[in-house]
């Protein structure tokens, strides 16, 4: 079953844009950040605006905040740089970009606003963040943010960050060519852009260019080997490259690993930098190291939001793992204790996976149903719900998700036949309750009839032949039917024609044999008792054939 939505990865805002600063430790701080040593960072974030609580130190502490996805923490901050200094303005700005976060577009707007009624004419800082803010994966928006840069562009063609937050948006559209030549425009602005140069390579790994990726980054780590997100990329590109190329696998696999703890090392084995690991062993499809990883990360973690979504990771491991059991334990943990507007697609279609793996139907369905809510465009779940409730022997339900399948545009003969299939199956349930209502057992053979048809014709399918003519059958019973009579005729064509016809075929040919046999008993005596001897000739026991046979010679 492929329900599985991935988590990306993203690099936006690794490279933070920063103002000239006002003193050195400022710019450690800021550097601690370009490191990823995030740990570190915060640590010296914290102690900036005890020491030295300017309304700068505090939007930059806020702006990490933001890069780590921890919207309500930036919040406070960015509101107590505005305390400091209500002037000055990109803490609205940070505040916006909370809003962002929240899906209040109106407050944000009310917030740039703010940020930018009192600019001068050559100001452009405002416009860089603004357009920042719609960069973040949490509020995205790159056409919003493309907006703001151009604006920024008028007076500030010149600022290296300019370049670096739109080479950023650029790399998050896959856009690699503009992306590079953004990024560099920024080196030639200002030299020793590690992160940038990081990123360039990143973009070769995402185009499968993986020796060239290889390249430009182990020439960041000659240039600075204690940089370390190098190093996390240097991973990431081996382990696409193995995954590319599983010939190589033995060879790559171990450098990646390699590479990785040494990002790990670098970065102070921070909280984040380990929450990171998780993410990279999921892309990575190595889900018995995330399963292990993620299960240490979360016994050694207090309460805090990684803590939580490290609960994610473990419970996608350990179902990919086979560990249904543990995996719906992480899972629905993870849902009962996460904030809902944190929750995705692949939350519930995980725990559907794992309950539809245990047989648990119902709860399987419940789930899939959910994270269809979520994602309306992942439509390989709407097959997932429809099998699901078809195994389940609910035909109505499974019926009407068959049919929303064939209604999309790459619809596939499959889902056809199965809504013929549970049509079909739904009239055998209404005959056994004997039901009254025939304006609805009529409707569920011509559904079905439809669906059968549909493949047969399309893709000359004998299977499908084969319920066309037991669908018309039913609609018609009687024995000249000539709709059933010519699908029974195709079935027999079909099916004789393969190399080797399988036990099943066999029991089918002589249904298909004897219902022919029927049609011409009275019209062609000749040729009823040549398709009853082929009946015969498949099933030499069946009392029914014999005295079929019988009949027509007395006659």
């Amino acid at each position: 079953m492929n329900v599985i939505k991935k988590v990306v990865i993203t690099t936006l805002g690794f490279v933070v844009i920063g103002l000239v600063t006002q003193a050195q430790s400022l710019e450690d701080a800021k550097k601690a950040v370009r490191a990823e040593q995030f740990q570190k960072a915060k640590s010296m974030f914290s102690n900036l605006v005890k020491t030295q609580p300017t309304a700068e130190n505090y939007f930059n502490f806020g702006d990490l905040y933001l890069l780590l996805n921890k919207p309500d923490s930036a919040k406070i901050v960015f509101q107590s740089g505005l305390t400091a200094d209500p002037k000055y303005t990109l803490n609205y700005v940070g505040l916006g970009a909370v809003d962002l976060f929240a899906k209040n577009a109106a407050a944000a707007q009310a917030n740039f606003a703010k940020a930018t009624e009192g600019m001068k004419k050559k100001d452009f800082q405002e416009y860089i963040y603004i357009g920042k803010a719609y960069t973040y994966e949490a509020s995205r928006d790159l056409t919003k943010a493309f907006e703001w840069f151009e604006k920024a562009k008028e007076f500030g063609e010149k600022e290296p960050e300019l370049h670096i937050a739109m080479g950023n948006a650029y790399k998050a559209q896959k856009k690699n060519s503009e992306a590079v030549a953004e990024y560099q425009r920024a080196m030639n602005l200002k030299e020793n852009l590690l992160g940038v140069e990081v990123n360039i390579g990143e973009i070769w790994t995402q185009a499968f260019n993986f020796e060239l990726a290889e390249t430009n980054i182990k020439a960041v780590i000659a240039k600075d080997p204690n940089f370390g997100p190098a190093y996390r990329a240097l991973a990431e590109n081996y382990y696409r490259w193995a995954s590319g190329f599983p010939n190589r696998r033995a060879e790559l696999l171990p450098k990646a690993k390699e590479n990785y703890s040494k990002y790990l090392d670098l970065t102070d084995r921070s909280t984040e930098s380990q929450y990171r690991y998780l993410i990279f062993l999921l892309n990575a499809g190595d889900y018995v190291t995330l399963e292990k990883s993620s299960t240490d990360f979360i016994n050694q973690s207090v309460l805090t939001e990684e803590y939580i979504l490290a609960k994610r990771f473990k419970g996608y491991a350990a179902i990919e793992n086979s560990n249904n059991v543990a995996g719906v334990e992480a899972l629905n943990s993870f849902i009962s204790s996460v904030k809902k507007d944190r929750l995705i697609a692949d939350d519930y279609l995980y725990l559907g996976k794992a309950y539809q793996n245990d047989k648990k139907d119902s709860l399987a369905i419940v789930n899939y149903v959910k994270g269809y809510e979520l994602d309306t465009t992942n439509t390989t779940v709407l097959g997932s719900i429809a099998k699901t409730y078809f195994s389940a022997k609910n035909y109505d339900m499974a019926a009407k998700y068959y049919e929303k399948l064939t209604k999309l545009p790459k619809s596939s003969y499959t889902d056809w036949f199965y809504l013929g299939y549970a049509n079909y199956f739904k009239y055998a349930n209404l005959a056994k309750a004997n039901s009254l209502d025939e304006k609805e057992i009529k409707k569920t053979l011509l559904t079905a009839d439809s669906a059968f048809t549909y493949v047969a014709v399309k893709a000359n399918n004998a299977d499908a032949y084969l319920y066309v003519a037991r669908v018309e059958y039913y609609l018609n019973p009687i024995n000249e039917n000539e709709k059933a009579k010519g699908a029974y005729e195709k079935f027999i064509e079909i099916t004789n024609a393969k190399p080797t016809i399988a036990d099943r075929d066999k029991t089918n040919l002589v249904d298909a044999y004897s219902y022919v046999g029927a049609f011409y008993i009275k019209s062609d005596k000749v040729k009823s008792k040549d398709y009853f001897e082929k009946a015969l000739a498949l099933a030499p026991d069946n009392q029914q054939i014999k005295d079929a046979l019988a009949a027509l010679k007395a006659s």
